[in-house]
């Protein structure tokens, strides 16, 4: 369910969509904006509009689907998370459970939840899940960059050696940012492609 109940691509609602039964409406300062802000107005508005209507028909037309899209995301998270911990280590799931701590209450769960956090371990927590949000963000990017896969798959119809010494100079580049918050062997251990390097 939580794989299938997603939104279509074309029709993914903006940040801050208000889910539900709810009218959508332009902005109440619409008349004080200059005409570039209103028609961002307007866009943003047809695509609400678009959200919605599609949220309206799944409600009438598969309410299984409808209350799957609106579970809260902690749940989805977790779901997802367990999935990619052998390829993302801890961290992301450690942010679920968190999650799950902070709010266990006010999701409606029976009970006391049965794993605890103190202030220091949330701490401790978020200076990691800060820096593994980094090294995420340099892994896609390597991979944007480098036209590349997870694994470090080159297609045949690239220039290998080209690849090669783009990856050298990228991981040159990260490693001189990263100097003295980490070792070069810490930064060749979770450099995605440092085979070679």
């Amino acid at each position: 369910m939580f794989l299938q109940a997603r939104w279509p691509i074309f029709l993914k609602p903006p940040k801050n969509y208000p889910a539900g039964l709810i009218k959508p409406r332009l902005p109440n300062n619409y008349e004080d904006l200059d005409q570039e802000e209103k028609d961002l107005a307007d866009y943003k508005l047809k695509q609400i509009t678009a959200s919605k209507a599609y949220e309206l028909r799944c409600l009438l037309d598969n309410q299984c689907a409808y209350d799957a899209m609106n579970i809260p995301e902690v749940y989805r998270e977790l779901f997802i998370r367990c999935g990619e911990t052998w390829e993302e280590g801890p961290v992301p799931i450690r942010a679920c459970l968190i999650a799950f701590f902070n709010s266990w209450h006010d999701l409606g769960l029976m009970g006391e939840c049965p794993y605890t956090f103190s202030e220091e371990d949330i701490q401790i927590h978020e200076m990691q899940f800060e820096e593994d949000e980094e090294w995420a963000q340099a892994r896609e990017f390597a991979k944007e960059y480098l036209n590349t896969d997870a694994d470090g798959w080159i297609s045949p119809e690239i220039d290998f050696i080209e690849k090669v010494e783009q990856n050298r100079a990228l991981f040159n580049l990260f490693a001189e940012r990263m100097v003295g918050h980490k070792s070069l062997d810490d930064i060749r251990r979770l450099w995605p492609f440092a085979k070679g390097i």
